[in-house]
């Protein structure tokens, strides 16, 4: 894997985050204020998990007794939210800037913890350590496929058996392809999806919006 791209990544997210973290985290608007801003994850956590929480828990699990891993925390916007769902969230960001502001954004949920990724895996999460991992406009950003796979496999290895990852990823092939393009990504097919699920250990269960820049995947861990 390229350390170039590893490191472009950071710096890029750092330099976003100095300008405004808010807007590069979710770019509906440039002047987000605060209540608008965590209502904007609110309502993705109703759109995007809460329709899954049948696949999430199974067995007639509460979402309290499970620890989810957020991949691509940014500053909180999705995590206020997801930690009143479960019992414990390990929220991750290969930008040390906006976690900075997401320890400020999430001061008082003791149920959670930020960590500082290396923006390829998960150092210092245990094996089997998770019951559920998702990622929502994080994957579209990322510039290499090598990198995603690096992601997937080490989702694998922190999830418990039988465990979902729910992740989005760039689908559109308009989108730019250069190596170090950390704003529009590397375009993935339905193809591409399936090998990835196949080379991380996973098994693909769904994929919606193929062919477009909201390009979902349901990978199970068997």
């Amino acid at each position: 894997m390229d350390p170039k791209i590893l490191n472009t990544m950071r710096a890029d997210w750092n330099a976003r985050a100095r300008e405004n973290a808010r807007h590069y985290v979710q770019n509906a608007t440039a002047d987000w204020n605060e209540r608008d801003f965590f209502r904007s994850g609110e309502i993705n956590v109703a759109n995007d998990i809460m329709p899954e929480m049948h696949r999430i828990c199974g067995g007639g699990r509460s979402p309290l007794d499970l620890h989810m891993l957020e991949i691509g925390c940014g500053v909180g916007r999705m995590t206020r939210m997801l930690a009143r769902i479960f019992g414990r969230v390990t929220a991750v960001d290969v930008s040390d800037e906006m976690l900075a502001e997401a320890k400020k954004n999430l001061a008082g949920f003791d149920n959670v913890a930020l960590l500082l990724g290396d923006g390829a895996s998960f150092s210092g999460v245990p094996d089997g350590e998770c019951d559920f991992a998702f990622s929502f406009i994080v994957f579209q950003h990322i510039p290499s496929i090598d990198v995603i796979r690096s992601y997937c496999r080490d989702v694998c290895r922190v999830l418990k058996p039988g465990s979902l990852f729910k992740f989005q990823v760039q689908g559109s092939p308009e989108a730019a392809r250069d190596a170090y393009d950390t704003w529009s990504g590397v375009p993935i097919t339905l193809e591409q999806a399936q090998r990835l699920a196949d080379d991380t250990g996973f098994a693909l269960e769904a994929a919606e919006g193929a062919g477009t820049q909201y390009f979902w995947l349901r990978f199970r861990k068997p």
